[in-house]
């Protein structure tokens, strides 16, 4: 990331106030990272078609690292376990633009004696006003 992109996104995050009024996407994981449950919004961040049922073993960390950078990158190491701020930051390959998601844990509960992650996704800065759809390798 350039660093004028840098200084944006931390501009960005210490005002935490959402860019847009696109819906949150929400999303439950298991123990294993595994996404057992997306909306419609959540699949259009995460690059999956909305009509489909999830892949089965689809991991939450791979995916995401496939088409965003996790930004700040200590905050990734103990996914999901930690309530700290992150983010996934999406750049356009001409790096021109780029979209910021903030990612929270909003809560962990336990299901048939397992433990799940329910989690939030909203944009909170992009140029274009819209969810990621295309990837790119981080």
């Amino acid at each position: 990331m350039s660093r004028s992109a840098a200084s944006i996104t931390t501009q960005i995050i210490e005002k935490q106030q959402p860019f847009s009024k696109l819906p949150t996407g929400h999303l439950l994981i298991n123990a294993a990272d595994e996404i057992i449950y997306a909306n419609k919004q959540a699949r259009r961040y995460l690059g999956l078609w909305a009509d489909e049922s999830l892949p089965a073993g689809q991991k939450f960390l791979p995916l995401v690292q496939f088409t965003y950078q996790c930004y700040p990158t200590f905050a990734w190491l103990n996914w999901p376990s930690a309530t700290t701020a992150r983010y996934l930051i999406f750049s356009s390959p001409s790096h021109t633009s780029f979209s910021l998601l903030r990612v929270e844990i909003v809560e962990k509960m336990i299901v048939d004696n397992q433990e799940i992650w329910a989690v939030a996704i909203d944009l909170v800065e992009s140029p274009l006003e819209t969810a990621v759809v295309h990837a790119t390798v981080c």
